[in-house]
């Protein structure tokens, strides 16, 4: 055998290499197959437990969250009756929606041409966003995990205009890292997307902005990462682990025993969808 290889085997490897940029794109190499795994493992991560792995994840629970979680996951798919007790607690609740403007004070405000015109804007949104079936998965999933991790989007779906809708975010490539006054905030580990099959252009855009700064333009270092930065300036970076927040649409949903949870009232101002009058719902569930 040969200790060397020629110049027209490295060529070879070479133009292999080429061809295979070629196909995939800026971000990777794209299959069904890896499409549809991505999708199982963005929140279902199953191990299977026994009585001596319970007991000691239970013994530290704090270093061991993910394990019992991935317990969970387990037995939501084996246990049909733990699957059904888990779900009738998610589909007991009404999520009825109250909507209260903050600051109409007179039934002159009430009547004029601008509070209809906002109020017809929060109708619109709640049209174009499911918040029951939204809000019921986030149930689902906090009962399951504790923590769900989401990002509120807003696309255009064919001919009937703005859609909304709270999208799964890799649950096991996010971390809760700090507090606002409407709940948590979490930082993101950027090297997901270095996964074969990951297509960052089904991720909301200011992620590709941040990968591209950290990956292709940065180096990959400490860059202004200080975790009390105010919410339009959660743009630090830490080794391949990025902050997010709220105003770019990054949600997250804690295990709280809160009788309501505001939901509705920063994305509106957020995506400004309402010009003077500022109505916030309120879902009781």
């Amino acid at each position: 055998m040969a200790d060397s290889i020629s110049k027209q085997d490295v060529q070879d490897v070479i133009d292999f290499a080429q061809a295979i940029a070629a196909m995939s794109g800026e971000y990777g190499m794209y299959s069904p197959m890896m499409s549809n795994q991505l999708l199982q493992n963005l929140n279902n991560n199953p191990r299977i437990p026994s009585l001596e792995s319970i007991q000691q994840a239970l013994s530290s629970y704090k270093e061991d969250a993910g394990t019992l979680q991935s317990f969970m996951d387990f037995m939501n798919n084996y246990d049909m009756v733990f699957k059904r007790t888990l779900y009738s607690y998610a589909n007991v609740l009404a999520f009825d929606l109250s909507m209260t403007c903050t600051n109409a004070y007179s039934q002159q405000d009430y009547n004029s041409k601008e509070y209809e015109e906002d109020k017809k804007r929060v109708y619109d949104f709640l049209d174009k966003f499911k918040y029951k079936d939204e809000f019921r998965k986030c149930v689902v999933e906090v009962l399951l995990h504790g923590v769900y991790f989401t990002w509120f989007r807003k696309t255009k779906w064919k001919n009937q205009g703005m859609k909304y809708a709270l999208q799964i975010m890799p649950q096991q490539y996010c971390m809760l890292t700090g507090y606002w006054e409407k709940g948590l905030l979490y930082d993101f580990d950027y090297s997901y997307f270095l996964n074969p099959g990951v297509d960052i252009e089904g991720f909301d855009p200011s992620m590709a902005k941040m990968y591209r700064q950290m990956f292709i333009d940065g180096d990959g270092r400490l860059y202004n990462y200080r975790p009390t930065q105010p919410l339009n300036r959660r743009t630090g970076k830490y080794a391949y682990w990025g902050q997010t927040s709220p105003e770019d649409g990054a949600w997250v949903k804690p295990n709280s025993s809160s009788k309501k949870h505001r939901t509705a009232g920063k994305p509106l101002e957020s995506y400004k969808l309402q010009r003077k009058y500022e109505i916030k719902l309120s879902v009781k569930v």
